[in-house]
């Protein structure tokens, strides 16, 4: 295999596409792992070993072999959630895949032109930067949806660290200012055409006079239907970028227009907005993003586990 430009590398690496040099025709001979229906070739573990090496501190050595195992449980992660997300109906547009290329190429200071041109110089067409870039998206939808949605710390749970913290001396971590949004909502699950047009008839309603609480008993196929759509406070990070996105758009009163993410559709209606920057709020939000992010590490390593108990894997030993 041909040394990989280190430019490619790099970029591959940061938005974690290890298959984006996958062949269309995989030899059986070259297969280095089965994960369910998909096969892991070794061409692409070389890629993700070779992504891994570029990326490794200068002065830092490790072994072929522990590189490429780091580089398997990648791939093999990547394809139990890609599966996983499409396993639960999670889907994509053309849309949101021209929208992740543009990121990508104006993170990198280009046009989706230059990207294109860029990559092809290394053996990449935009097929498979695509192909890519949609199992990506995948993964990190049905991390989010597994994941952001069931992360939600209470106060009773922040103050209860704080307390342990002082009680045995530990440093508390550091103060963070942020603000809270007091939202309800009203959540249709599927992405259809009939799933469309309701809630466009219901952000219609909604946004005419209809009572949201009303609303959401009715249509809302969320646990917080029965109680108006009432999601409670939430903070900064604690919902997923869609949601958050057309939340802090709203001004308290205001109700939004059809928004989709990987759990559905959702009409959106903030009631209220308070800061946290007093110092004892401060302290607490800094307090909860911490307990927060432990929460998401271990619900990600728990769904993580149960994928890898359900699937079928077979490695095969590398010559």
């Amino acid at each position: 295999m041909k040394k990989i430009h280190s430019w490619l590398a790099a970029t591959m690496l940061a938005v974690v596409l290890p298959s984006a040099m996958a062949l269309d025709i995989k030899p059986v001979d070259n297969i280095v792992a089965v994960v369910n229906d998909d096969v892991i070739t070794r061409r692409e573990l070389d890629l993700v070993a070779a992504q891994m090496r570029s990326q490794l501190p200068k002065g830092q050595n490790i072994s072929n072999a522990d590189l490429h195992e780091q580089a398997l449980a990648q791939l093999i992660r990547k394809d139990l959630l890609v599966q996983a997300a499409r396993r639960s109906n999670i889907r994509l547009t053309n849309a949101d895949v021209n929208e992740a290329i543009e990121l990508f190429a104006s993170q990198r200071h280009m046009t989706v032109k230059e990207l294109i041109q860029r990559i092809a110089k290394e053996g990449v067409n935009e097929d498979q930067l695509r192909r890519t870039i949609t199992e990506n998206l995948l993964a990190q939808k049905i991390e989010q949806s597994e994941v952001m949605g069931k992360s939600q710390v209470s106060d009773a749970e922040v103050d209860d660290a704080i307390a342990r913290a002082q009680q045995e001396g530990r440093p508390l971590p550091p103060p963070v200012t942020a603000y809270s949004y007091h939202v309800q909502h009203i959540l249709l699950k599927n992405d259809n055409d009939i799933t469309r047009k309701l809630i466009e008839q219901i952000a219609q309603q909604a946004r005419s006079g209809a009572s949201f609480d009303q609303l959401a008993r009715q249509y809302s196929q969320d646990g917080s239907a029965q109680n108006g759509g009432d999601l409670g406070w939430i903070i900064d990070g604690e919902t997923v970028p869609p949601f958050e996105a057309a939340m802090k758009s709203l001004q308290p009163g205001q109700i939004s227009m059809p928004v989709r993410t990987q759990f559905g559709w959702h009409v959106i209606r903030l009631v209220a907005v308070r800061s946290n920057d007093s110092p004892q709020e401060r302290q607490r939000n800094g307090m909860r993003a911490v307990l927060v992010q432990e929460k998401r590490e271990i619900l990600l390593q728990n769904f993580l586990k149960q994928l890898h108990d359900q699937a079928y894997i077979s490695i095969r030993p590398l010559d």
